[in-house]
């Protein structure tokens, strides 16, 4: 009897044995497959959002310096474009001083409704140097700030839409924000763009911050809003 089951374990596995683990390393391959790729993507959203606050960074910086907000770069070429840009265009990174392989790919808004209600020109209006008379400075920037955003949604301006009751975007229920950062991962809603809808380069509506990642949606985004710039440039005045 010992003989007899020493010869059947020798023998190898059935056919039906084989297929049962056959059928174990096929799922748990694909468990481990998913973990990876879920990591993978984990890791990179990580690093957009650090890119995406290296940006934002950068842009109160040079708020501290130039008494305003650059204009978006409509040619990509890394410096900004008052006269031809309006309120969406890529980074201006190089007046940003920072380095292009990192963030010349990120969409940049900024809230320009009128010449009069424009951030970007603030430090222009009345004066091209510092020092000549009526130069403003981050006084009158906070005084801007308090008065160039509107309490009520105006479509025809930069917003930042809502999240309604299923996670999508919701541009009905929006806010207006100073500026927004979007930096695209990959091309998830598959429209040949890398940015993920809504979010587009001369859209008006953008993506909340808190807009959970989907199968059509793995944007970055970071906003500035007109409180948390205020208080910035009050915390640098003093």
């Amino acid at each position: 009897m010992k003989q007899r089951r020493l010869s059947r374990f020798a023998s190898g596995f059935t056919l039906l044995e084989l297929s049962f683990v056959v059928v174990v390393m096929g799922v748990l391959g694909l468990f481990f497959a998913g973990s990876f790729s879920g990591a993978d993507d984990v890791r990179v959203r990580r690093q957009s959002r650090a890119h995406a606050e290296v940006a934002r960074e950068a842009l109160r910086a040079f708020v501290l310096a130039n008494k305003r907000l650059p204009c978006p770069d409509a040619n990509a070429d890394g410096y900004e474009d008052c006269a031809l840009a309006g309120e969406t265009g890529t980074l201006p990174y190089a007046d940003l001083g920072l380095a292009d392989a990192a963030h010349n790919r990120i969409l940049y808004g900024v809230y320009r409704a009128a010449s009069t209600d424009d951030i970007t020109l603030q430090a222009e209006r009345t004066g091209d140097a510092e020092g000549a008379p009526g130069y403003l400075g981050l006084g009158d920037v906070i005084v801007a700030l308090q008065a160039i955003v509107p309490d009520t949604l105006v479509p025809a301006y930069l917003h930042i839409a809502g999240i309604d009751a299923a996670g999508a975007a919701d541009c009905a229920a929006a806010h207006h924000p100073v500026f927004i950062l979007i930096v695209p991962n990959t091309d998830r809603d598959g429209d040949g763009n890398f940015l993920d809808a809504p979010n587009a380069p001369n859209g008006k509506c953008f993506a909340s911050p808190e807009q959970p990642m989907t199968l059509n949606y793995d944007d970055v985004v970071a906003v500035e809003s007109p409180s948390a710039l205020i208080g910035w440039v009050t915390y640098h005045i003093n």
